[in-house]
């Protein structure tokens, strides 16, 4: 039996608007204001289909053996003390374009930024005929699915390269920006400038002086709560007066503040100029009005909803309320820079342990590290008869040696305001601790690994998005149960029909000639790669 795989790429034929005869009707053949009978060539998308080796479908559709170098395909976890992002790699496609077969496409056909699917398949020997069946369409295991870019023809190829539906990630969250002229619009003091937002609960942030006339500030663009406001730190000085459907109907009493919240965004107005700086705690909603809780489905709607990302591209598996993740959360971006999709998710996965990945079908999931144990049920057994090799990774540096501590900040202030005159003579001893820091950690620390190491790692202390200091903590000991200990990570390579039963973050079982095991040991697959022209898949495994 023979292993093939087969790619679909999905082309535009843009579309056209010129008349095939340029000879024009004269005038009075038709009554004025007849519709035209010609039918006009409209964009539409085909499927191209070709293959490495050959094959034929169940329903007799041709691919053509045209793929003369596939891909190659990265995909990982993250292993990194700061616990942020995630790898991934993709590689490119390239056809042969033998006696320029293809030039008519490539000349007239647009395929940048459409989808790609690549499968793979073994052919089965008929030994009464001699000859290789192919298999149908449904058994094919998908190896990737994603977008193309633009085509890139040689003299005899023609190259596609890959984007994974990690691309959607680049992109700039959509988001309001002030014009300038007045009011709500904010004066010119904050022309061009993007307007803030809230994503969840978050303390002590700096909103926006959007007029500097009227003491009107955005927080949010859209709808929040305001659950404290301070001036210098001191929340007794300012009292909310209630909120109003028009800010400028009137100005609020000294020492009050009124407010406005909807859709379109939410803003306040103080009845008199503070002293000294406004700093506000609230909690914020989407645009739409959803308002998940905990970071993880914060980040899907983000992504979602502020990325515009289309929602075939967030893998079934990860639903709206998410239990991988079930901790309260938020983060503020006050709109002084432009924030992509990589951005928010590296700022509410961080130090989580948690890594968003596209998976092979073309989706996003987001997968967590776990701790390795005996008692768990592997998703396969990787024994000495199945691996074909097995060679030493090298552990990132910041968790080689072990880790001795690990503290894991929560509640983040987005205001350090530190002791002196900028903060109110009033000001509560619990609120002037807390504001002249940017963060409180949880603490997991080992003074056996301390003692047993010349130099064990010490990571820095890492900012998240958790609101709660429990859920701060659980995710310290996690961190110390996972990397206050050696851990080793093997690359080793498995024939292709095994290895499309697993996938990133699966446990399975490893056993083979290397220390450590001999007599098998608990593991988590943490990498993956993928190279067309190899009989194999090389995984990286965790133990």
């Amino acid at each position: 039996m023979s292993v093939f795989r087969t790619v679909e790429l999905d082309i535009v034929r843009p579309a056209t608007v010129a008349e095939t005869d340029d000879t024009p009707p004269g005038h009075g053949v038709l009554p004025y204001g007849t519709l035209s009978r010609d039918a006009q060539a409209v964009e539409f998308v085909e499927t191209l289909r070709f293959s490495d080796a050959g094959y034929v479908d169940q329903n007799n559709l041709p691919y053509p053996p045209y793929v003369s170098d596939a891909f190659e395909i990265d995909r990982g976890l993250t292993l990194l003390a700061d616990a942020l992002g995630g790898s991934r790699s993709f590689g490119s496609i390239t056809l042969s374009n033998p006696s320029g077969v293809l030039d008519s496409m490539v000349l007239t056909r647009v395929n940048d930024h459409l989808p790609v699917r690549i499968f793979a398949g073994r052919k089965s020997h008929d030994a009464a005929r001699g000859l290789e069946v192919d298999p149908p369409t449904g058994v094919l295991n998908p190896v990737f699915a994603g977008l193309g870019k633009n085509w890139q023809p040689g003299r005899r190829t023609i190259t596609i390269d890959l984007l994974g539906a990690s691309w959607w990630l680049e992109s700039s969250m959509v988001v309001g920006t002030y014009g300038g002229s007045g009011k709500l619009d904010g004066d010119s003091n904050v022309a061009g400038r993007n307007m803030p937002r809230i994503r969840g609960t978050v303390r002590n942030i700096t909103p926006v002086l959007i007029d500097s006339v009227n003491y009107v500030y955005q927080i949010s663009d859209g709808p929040a709560v305001i659950s404290a406001l301070y001036e210098g730190g001191y929340a007794g000085g300012i009292q909310s007066a209630g909120s109003v459907a028009d800010l400028y109907a009137a100005s609020p009493a000294p020492g009050t503040y009124t407010y406005t919240s909807s859709a379109s965004g939410t803003f306040f107005r103080l009845g008199t100029k503070p002293v000294y700086a406004i700093t506000v705690d609230a909690t914020g909603s989407f645009r739409s009005g959803k308002a998940p809780v905990n970071i993880l489905d914060i980040l899907r709607q983000v992504l979602f909803e502020d990325l515009a990302m289309p929602a075939a591209y967030l893998d079934p598996g990860w639903p709206a309320l998410s239990p991988l993740a079930p901790w309260p959360g938020g983060w503020y971006w006050d709109g002084s820079e432009a924030i992509t999709g990589s951005d928010a998710v590296t700022t509410l996965l961080s130090g989580l342990g948690i890594t968003l990945v596209p998976t092979r079908t073309g989706t996003l999931l987001p997968v967590a590290l776990s701790v390795p144990e005996r008692s768990g049920t592997p998703k396969a057994s990787l024994s000495a008869d199945l691996i074909t090799e097995i060679q030493p990774v090298t552990l990132d540096a910041s968790l080689d040696p072990p880790t001795w501590r690990w503290r894991i900040g929560w509640q983040h202030n987005f205001t350090v305001q530190e002791a002196g005159s900028t903060l109110h003579p009033q000001i509560p001893a619990e609120q002037q601790s807390f504001a002249a820091q940017s963060d409180r950690n949880a603490v997991w620390y080992s003074q056996d690994i301390k003692a047993k190491w010349r130099l064990p790692n010490d990571p820095t202390p890492l900012v998240t998005a958790l609101s709660r200091q429990q859920d701060a903590q659980e995710i310290a000991n996690w961190h110390g149960a996972l990397w206050g200990t050696r851990r080793r990570v093997w690359s080793i390579s498995i024939p292709q029909d095994r290895a499309w039963q697993l996938d990133l973050g699966n446990p399975v079982w490893l056993s083979g000639p290397a220390p450590g095991l001999t007599s098998g040991a608990p593991g988590m697959v943490v990498g993956e790669q993928i190279r067309s022209a190899d009989s194999v898949v090389t995984f990286r495994i965790l133990v």
